[in-house]
């Protein structure tokens, strides 16, 4: 089970036990007033906080949500871009530093990875990042005796190294602080206390309780799974380094594939190995 799913579920166990309490609390507390009165006033204001309650969550899930999808996204958009320029370099090895800026791009996703993975990457790794994404575009700084060829391959390279940088910044403002912000989650829990008290009036049927149960869960899931999306850069709702895994191990077959071989090696056609041939003198 994943620290995001076990998160999930404590946090639908801890509001149920702790709003079955709440509830708990509100039986003694309405057992004194027995009249229709008391549950149609309960059920009129109960009505209307949980619709309160109700639209503000869903708005904020909703922001959450999008927020995650976005640093999603921000992810991807930087694989695509390291990709791009592993790809220039590539193809231009004739280009100075060419074979320097592919082992920096190597080494920029290495961190890249740790900074996610990691559950202090993300202060961790990100001054080593900035600082060798810097490198990286000054290594390809056009000179004045650049052929016409090598002139466009840096002028491309520039260009998706400058929105690897915006990329960068984004990030790094999103690992300052979360999305939502303390007075939601007062409103959250002062609201959930509230309607958990509130079903006190109800008599202790089982399906009452069963409901109320389903309502306790579902409020704490929710509460959750808006305190994961709110913060992506750490746990416990930390994106995935997924394409950035996937780059860097094609990077990486790719440099495997261009070393090249010393002599003797397996598939060396070349020189035979010390002692495999006999020498034509007789002795």
């Amino acid at each position: 089970m994943s620290d995001m799913a076990f998160s999930v579920l404590l946090a639908g166990g801890a509001a149920t036990a702790i709003g079955l309490i709440l509830q708990a609390i509100g039986w003694v507390t309405f057992s004194r007033y027995k009249t229709d009165d008391t549950k149609e006033i309960a059920g009129v204001v109960g009505l209307r906080v949980s619709a309160i309650f109700g639209i503000a969550t869903g708005l904020i899930f909703a922001a959450t949500t999008a927020h995650l999808m976005e640093a999603k996204q921000d992810i991807r958009e930087e694989t695509r871009l390291v990709g791009t320029l592993y790809f220039l370099v590539e193809k231009s090895p004739d280009i100075a530093q060419s074979g320097l800026v592919r082992d920096d791009l190597r080494q920029y996703l290495k961190l890249s990875k740790s900074e996610l993975d990691d559950p202090d990457g993300a202060e961790q790794f990100a001054p080593a990042m900035n600082e060798l994404v810097v490198k990286l575009c000054r290594r390809m700084a056009l000179k004045d005796k650049d052929s016409a060829d090598t002139r466009w391959t840096k002028e491309e390279f520039q260009r998706s190294c400058a929105k690897l940088i915006d990329v960068r910044g984004k990030k790094r403002v999103g690992t300052f602080e979360t999305l939502i912000a303390g007075p939601f989650w007062i409103f959250f829990g002062i609201s959930f206390s509230f309607l958990a008290i509130l079903f006190g009036v109800f008599e202790r049927a089982v399906m009452n309780i069963v409901f109320a149960s389903l309502f306790y869960f579902a409020s704490g899931v929710t509460g959750m799974l808006i305190y994961s999306a709110s913060d992506p850069y750490h746990n416990p709702g930390k994106v995935s380094s997924a394409p950035i895994t996937r780059l860097k191990e094609a990077m990486d077959a790719m440099a495997n594939a261009e070393a090249p071989k010393a002599p003797g090696d397996a598939g060396d056609h070349g020189t035979p190995k010390s002692g495999t041939a006999k020498s034509g003198t007789a002795k």
